[in-house]
């Protein structure tokens, strides 16, 4: 078992042991599914993405806040070369996101094989950071759906479909 793979099973275990009502919240669209919730002040996420063929370069985000006119805090995972990076990032208007200064997302593990993407990452619900976003409460947040388009450097390319606006009460959402 790689080291991946048992953090991911004692993930799961955890998240259903530690709060017996535990109730995570999901996004759902053919080929991906993000899982998060909240425990212990931190945001947990699982990205899982299928039937990704091999050598495919792309990306994926979750963006937090109203739209990209006004600035949206995303967190982007990446497939490139192979490698799948996740980073803290912020854009405003239409142009490519650029990293924040200080990366508040903690990657638990990451893998491509077989034409599976997962990544598994958490990060705090506040920040003292002015790019971040404040996750507490009801806000609306935006689910980029399957992988876009990517330079090889790994720049993004505008997103091939509108993102899945989603108002999101993370206080619902438990693991």
């Amino acid at each position: 078992m790689t080291r991946f793979t048992i953090f991911a099973a004692v993930f799961v275990l955890l998240s259903f042991v530690a709060v017996s009502d535990a109730v995570p919240c999901t996004f759902i669209t053919p080929g991906q599914q993000i899982t998060y919730g909240v425990r212990d002040g931190l945001v947990h996420f699982r990205v899982v993405l299928t039937g990704i063929s091999p050598n495919t370069s792309g990306w994926t985000a979750i963006g937090f806040g109203n739209s990209m006119f006004s600035g949206l805090d995303t967190i982007v995972i990446r497939v490139l070369n192979g490698r799948v990076y996740v980073t803290d990032e912020y854009v405003r208007g239409f142009t490519s996101p650029t990293p924040d200064r200080t990366n508040n997302v903690q990657v638990y593990g990451t893998r491509y094989e077989n034409g599976v993407v997962v990544a598994s990452f958490s990060r705090s619900i506040f920040s003292t950071e002015a790019s971040d976003a404040n996750l507490s409460g009801c806000s609306p947040w935006k689910f980029s759906t399957g992988l876009n388009r990517m330079s090889g450097q790994g720049h993004l390319f505008h997103h091939s479909q509108t993102p899945v606006h989603r108002q999101v009460c993370i206080q619902q959402c438990t693991v």
